[in-house]
């Protein structure tokens, strides 16, 4: 979907904040850039959304002229740290503070502030709880946080994952395919449902089965299997705290 282009990548969205570099219409950024104009128009309305650019009006000739004008080169995307900080958090959406900081190795003063001005700019979303801060995409739904952020933790995960491959399962499945502590498994268990991540079905055999198995096959689908792997190896010791 053009919603949510990849800003890294995009050669339009490229084009469109090179031509901004002083403020500028519409018409003269498809006439610089070679844009079909409807095509400049959709991307600016993007940009502006994800917070990379400025948006003023004035009069001429009678008539209002809106301009755009990329943001400061400090926090814009051509930044080398900036890029960087953006393609980490998109290929590894509801990622944590520390997880970030290990992999771009920045001071924690200097990834602090860059985080921050990257909210304040709307080009990340932060979600923070009482144990951690999550990170996401600007693009990324609310509705996708708890999905997503359960699939960076260990037994929460484990136990997605048997349910996407095997439709339901029991208590005793999830102690096996987790090894975890009953205690672990029980509280996971507990916090899925008050998620809505996962629902309990009674019977003669009480089971487990996901909410929606297609919206949390799509969220899958949206991170790469080369992440998935990463993410399984990295498990135990970075990302779990169930």
């Amino acid at each position: 979907m053009e919603s949510k282009i990849d800003f890294l990548n995009d050669k339009y969205a490229k084009l469109i904040l090179k031509s901004t570099s002083v403020p500028k219409p519409a018409n003269d950024i498809s006439e610089e850039t070679g844009i079909p104009l409807g095509t400049v128009y959709r991307r600016l309305e993007i940009l502006k959304n994800a917070g990379f650019l400025q948006v003023a009006g004035h009069i001429e000739d009678g008539v209002k002229v809106k301009t755009y004008h990329n943001k400061p080169k400090r926090y814009h995307i051509s930044n080398p740290r900036i890029s960087f900080l953006l393609e980490i958090i998109q290929k590894n959406p509801a990622i944590s503070y520390r997880d970030i900081q290990k992999i771009s190795g920045y001071p924690f003063g200097t990834l602090s502030n860059s985080l921050s001005n990257l909210q304040k700019d709307s080009r990340i979303i932060v979600k923070r709880s009482s144990r951690r801060t999550h990170y996401f995409p600007s693009h990324t739904p609310p509705t996708e946080f708890p999905v997503l952020i359960n699939l960076r933790k260990e037994t929460a995960k484990k136990i997605i994952m048997f349910l996407v491959d095997n439709k339901n399962g029991t208590y005793s499945d999830f102690k096996k395919c987790t090894n975890k502590a009953p205690s672990t498994v029980s509280l996971t268990l507990t916090n899925l449902v008050e998620e809505k991540i996962i629902k309990r079905v009674s019977g003669f055999q009480p089971h487990f089965e996901l909410q929606d198995v297609q919206f949390v096959q799509n969220i899958l689908a949206k991170i790469t299997p080369s992440n998935i792997d990463k993410m399984k190896d990295r498990f135990a010791d970075t990302f779990s705290y169930f």
